[in-house]
């Protein structure tokens, strides 16, 4: 897993260091790897008392990196040394008091509190070459504290394989938590900081971020049945998206935000339809007597993948937004649905029944190499794509209730998000926050 180069990339508002080269370098996917062990030391608090939000940073920041794969955090109970009495710089670390132990790499840092106002300073260390390899400094709130760790967390990921992870983000999925109908919650990755978004007594589905992340499309039934909403995440205010002739379902904004895909139903059939961002029908992109449904944006805006019953059974298909000829992608299974396209745009993830209950797979968008993900009891639906395009969250009854799992490509690491009262399903990830 070591490799002799990292190149440490201080971008702006990194805490000034010279770039470094360390040992620490790997791919995070693939057979036979194996995760780093790494230290996440709790920050050093500037002030007595504060102790609590050191250790809480650290604690979600190990959270997100387990989350990973890559990484397995050594137990903190064997740290020899304590955060609020050690060197956080790397002329005054110790190193060797992290090598006994087996640490890799080390993450240190120092949190100061000014009223409300929160500074955290975030380092990450070669223990092997005794250097530091980034740092970031963060200011704000202390109700921020979640996602300066989910930062750094992506930070880290980007100096172990080259690419930022996916922490700072959000899910959205639908819960029956609060009661009998399925409202629509946000989260973090790591299943922190829980938000309800809607309370409308209604039957609500299939939520969709918009590209900001600061809104969603939601599905949502009212005195005349189902209607297309937009919901803003920060005020939770819902408006109803001025629907085409004929009903509008499961909407998709487009990557630059200015159409929305949906399943467009009349007379009885359903089809994929383009709408302008003020509800307008653009164009049809289907127009057959089989059900079209579930539309997925490409990366680039220029394909659309779909669920279709035309060929019998459910399957995916993909066609372009200009209304170009419609391929078959999948051809396994009796029952495949809820097409998500991934973010860097090789592949579609989708569910397939098998026996009696769903498993997630992904295709390449030819319909070539097609890889299953879950093979747990119970039913594993909805596949939505990390921003970074190497995780999947799902939702899935593999322990009785349906709950939000997180699973990298493989299917090696899988590890369960939400749990408590009610089911959790129809998750979609957003994009990193700006």
């Amino acid at each position: 897993m070591k490799r002799a180069w990292l190149v440490a990339l201080l971008a702006c508002g990194v805490i000034l260091a010279r770039p470094a080269r360390g040992q620490i370098r790997g791919t995070i996917f693939g057979p036979g790897n194996r995760a780093f062990p790494m230290a996440v030391s709790p920050l050093h608090a500037e002030r007595a008392g504060d102790e609590a939000l050191a250790n809480q940073f650290a604690d979600i920041v190990s959270r997100d990196l387990t989350l990973s794969g890559l990484v397995r955090i050594i137990p903190r109970e064997q740290y020899i040394e304590s955060a609020q009495d050690s060197g956080i710089t790397a002329d005054t670390i110790n190193f060797g008091s992290w090598s006994v132990i087996g640490a890799v790499a080390l993450t240190k840092g120092t949190l100061e509190r000014d009223g409300d106002h929160l500074t955290v300073e975030a380092r990450l260390f070669d223990v092997y070459q005794r250097r530091q390899l980034a740092g970031r400094r963060y200011r704000g709130g202390a109700g921020e504290l979640r996602r300066m760790a989910h930062r750094f967390a992506d930070e880290v990921m980007a100096q172990l394989t080259g690419e930022r992870g996916p922490f700072d983000s959000l899910i959205a999925f639908l819960s029956t938590r609060g009661g009998r109908f399925k409202d629509v919650y946000v989260m973090s990755v790591d299943g922190g900081d829980v938000r309800r978004i809607t309370s409308n007594d209604t039957i609500n589905l299939s939520p969709a971020w918009a590209p900001d992340a600061r809104g969603l499309l939601v599905t949502s039934y009212g005195a005349r049945g189902p209607a297309l909403f937009s919901v803003d995440v920060s005020s939770r205010r819902l408006t109803r998206v001025p629907a085409a002739k004929g009903v509008n379902l499961m909407g998709r904004w487009s990557p630059d935000g200015s159409q929305i895909a949906v399943t467009f139903e009349t007379d009885g059939n359903s089809d994929i339809a383009i709408l302008s961002r003020d509800g307008s029908l653009r164009r049809r992109l289907t127009d057959h007597w089989a059900i079209d449904v579930s539309p997925s944006w490409s990366p680039d805006g220029s394909q659309i993948a779909f669920c279709s019953s035309r060929s019998g059974a459910p399957q995916i298909y993909v066609t372009s937004v200009d209304g170009g000829q419609v391929r078959k992608i999948t051809y396994d299974g009796s029952y495949n649905t809820s097409p998500n396209w991934s973010p860097k745009g090789d592949r579609v993830a989708y569910a397939s029944r098998i026996g009696g209950s769903f498993q997630i797979f992904t295709v390449r968008t030819d319909g070539t190499d097609v890889r299953q993900i879950t093979q747990s009891g119970g039913s594993n639906e909805d596949p939505s794509w990390s921003p970074d395009g190497r995780y999947l969250v799902f939702s899935s009854t593999r322990s009785g209730r349906a709950r939000l799992y997180v699973s990298d490509l493989t299917g090696n690491n899988q590890a369960e998000l939400t749990e408590g009262n009610g089911d959790d399903t129809s998750p979609a990830w957003s994009r990193w926050l700006e």
